[in-house]
């Protein structure tokens, strides 16, 4: 009998353990937030679920998030974090969140692009 060339045994041990970590790997559901700055040019730090996210460019970030509730909050000038909105995060969708940071405090306004968003060009956020 022949035995397998090594390096035939070497890729069938690779892809094995390939297969092998993919199936491990939970698939997760993902949704998309868009979260937009009024004025574009305010650059107060903003956190979504307690982390910090990277200065937005044009006042702008589209940012892929697990499907759920997701929590908004800005940093203050003190440097204190205050809660903005709750974000309602659904599969394969994209929720624009415009955040007027004119305001005091400041406001969320969501709008979600599922069918079922509301007509009347969008409603605040929960929270």
């Amino acid at each position: 009998m022949r035995s397998l060339p090594r390096m035939s045994v070497m890729r069938l041990l690779i892809a094995a353990l390939a297969a092998v970590c993919l199936a491990a790997c939970p698939i997760r559901d993902v949704g998309y937030v868009e979260i937009n700055t009024v004025p574009a040019a305010a650059t107060a730090a903003l956190y979504l679920n307690f982390v910090k996210l990277d200065p937005l460019k044009n006042g702008t970030a589209v940012l892929r998030q697990s499907v759920g509730i997701a929590k908004l909050a800005i940093e203050g000038k003190d440097g204190h974090i205050a809660m903005l909105c709750e974000i309602e995060v659904r599969k394969d969708r994209i929720t624009t969140v415009t955040i007027s940071v004119l305001d005091r405090p400041p406001s969320c306004q969501c709008r979600n692009s599922a069918a079922t968003a509301d007509r009347s060009g969008g409603h605040p956020c929960v929270g």
